[in-house]
């Protein structure tokens, strides 16, 4: 299960994030394109856009369901 306290600093500000475990496994980005990318120079995907829509919340909550890792977290701070 992915921790807030290992949340990466490219996450972008809310509810979703994606700490330090992640593998560069392309589930997530490939699962929902609108919300993930990512950073190259850390070979690691963050949060790029917290979910804005149902099918954006549903495609991060299946992204989130499908890390092999766990690496993707839904106990962050909710959106101002």
């Amino acid at each position: 299960m992915a921790t807030i306290e290992l949340r990466t600093a490219m996450n972008a500000p809310g509810k979703f994030y994606v700490d330090d475990s992640c593998i560069d496994c392309m589930v997530c980005k490939d699962m929902a394109p609108n919300n993930f990318a990512l950073d190259t120079a850390s070979e690691t995907y963050y949060v790029s856009r917290q979910p804005e829509t149902e099918q954006e919340l549903d495609d991060v909550t299946d992204a989130m369901d499908s890390c092999p890792c766990a690496a993707i977290g839904d106990d962050g701070p909710a959106p101002a």
